[in-house]
């Protein structure tokens, strides 16, 4: 139903003095999508729409405070609307930029691409000449899709020319980049490039950064999920991580003993675990999860059972994945009758039913299909319902069918 004008007028204001707020104050995802459904309402009541500055202003708040993809659709249509308004004269640089930020912080680099040549087509090819983290929000979208060989060639590249300018008696300052080295660093651990990540992060401490627990951590998991580095690697990277004055956290702890049961190494993981207690931070779900998976793969079910004794006398929920391991593992004994027992539950009272754990159940009907009639019955049923994806079928399938996936 259209809004009055006082109504209109009065929502706008309130909607302008939110944006300001937001700008100005740290605030909240769930203050963000308040913003936004007000201004879906207003934008549904009425003809009224943000101009060029408060279109900046949300892409800030966007920037700030977003999770999830869905947000990038979201700053593009704001943009798109602006553009859309010819008393607006279309998106400015300045918006422009705020898009493309928005943009490389979820790894959208084919809509960051579209933007900076619509921008280059409409204010000419220098138009972002000005902009003094051009490079590195383009450098940072090309990490964060998890393309480090072209966000490395994109930073040696304006290294080069900053160089050459440099040479030419330009006195201003090298920009670091040292965000952008730090995403590279991140997307090389991603990519398990050890050396090159070791480069960057080489790069990072000269310029006076490189001290966050996150990078070293991801450096630490690289090291520890590769088996071709041995065990006092994983220690020598800690011995650097101390003397570089980073501090350790639970992800730290939980990567060792998650290296040491990949090396088969049961008294450095117990170790570890202690270790962990005693330096004041609480096991998590991650914790449980990293040691139930690979204490299950490698058959050492007294160990598992004694980490599932630990999660319930401590009263830790049990996730997806700490939940499938354990089905997993009885699988493996032989014990599937606490499996379809487990499952039935989980279908009757309508608890969540993981993709993992469904396709433990799957395969063990398909081992007896027979015994298992009425268990059938419930996973048509979860089908049916739309609780679980037919994809996990397929997955199913393909476990216990090598070649059927195709």
């Amino acid at each position: 139903m259209p809004y009055s004008a006082e109504e209109i007028s009065k929502a706008v204001d309130r909607l302008r003095r939110k944006l300001e707020r937001y700008i100005h104050f740290p605030r909240t995802l769930m203050k963000l999508e308040a913003m936004w459904s007000m201004y879906m309402e207003v934008r549904s009541g009425s003809s009224w729409r943000v101009d060029a500055a408060e279109t900046e202003q949300f892409l800030q708040a966007i920037l700030r405070s977003s999770v999830g993809t869905l947000w990038c659709d979201r700053a593009q249509m704001l943009v798109d609307e602006l553009d859309e308004r010819p008393e607006c004269m279309g998106a400015s640089p300045v918006v422009t930029m705020a898009l493309i930020r928005v943009l490389a912080k979820f790894g959208d680099v084919q809509r960051v691409n579209a933007a900076v040549q619509k921008a280059a087509d409409k204010h000419g090819p220098e138009w972002s000449t000005g902009v003094t983290d051009y490079i590195e929000t383009r450098v940072i979208a090309l990490a964060r899709a998890d393309l480090p060989k072209q966000a490395a060639e994109m930073l040696e590249k304006s290294n080069g020319r900053k160089a050459a300018a440099e040479q030419k008696g330009c006195t201003k300052p090298v920009h670091p980049y040292a965000v952008a080295l730090r995403e590279l660093m991140l997307a090389w651990t991603r990519d398990r490039d050890a050396d090159r990540a070791w480069m960057c992060l080489s790069q990072l401490l000269a310029l006076g950064y490189g001290r966050a627990t996150r990078e070293w951590n991801a450096m630490l998991h690289v090291h520890a999920v590769d088996m071709r580095y041995r065990f006092h690697l994983l220690e020598q990277v800690l011995g650097r991580m101390r003397s570089s004055g980073v501090t350790y956290d639970a992800a730290t702890y939980n990567i060792m003993m998650h290296g040491s049961l990949l090396r088969g190494l049961q008294a450095r993981w117990k170790e570890w675990f202690h270790k962990m207690e005693k330096a004041g931070h609480t096991p998590n779900a991650v914790t449980f999860t990293t040691l139930l998976v690979q204490l299950a793969h490698s058959g050492q079910w007294s160990e598992a059972l004694q980490v599932v004794r630990y999660m319930r006398q401590n009263n830790v929920a049990a996730t997806a994945a700490t939940t499938s391991s354990v089905l997993s593992m009885e699988r493996q004994r032989n014990r599937v009758n606490r499996i379809m027992s487990h499952f039935r539950r989980q279908v009757l009272k309508g608890g969540e039913i993981a993709v993992s754990e469904f396709t433990v159940v799957v395969a063990a009907i398909l081992d007896s299909p027979k015994k298992w009639a009425s268990e059938t019955a419930l996973a048509i049923r979860c089908l049916e319902d739309r609780r679980i994806s037919e994809s996990a079928v397929v997955d199913a399938l393909a476990a216990r069918l090598p070649g059927i996936g195709t």
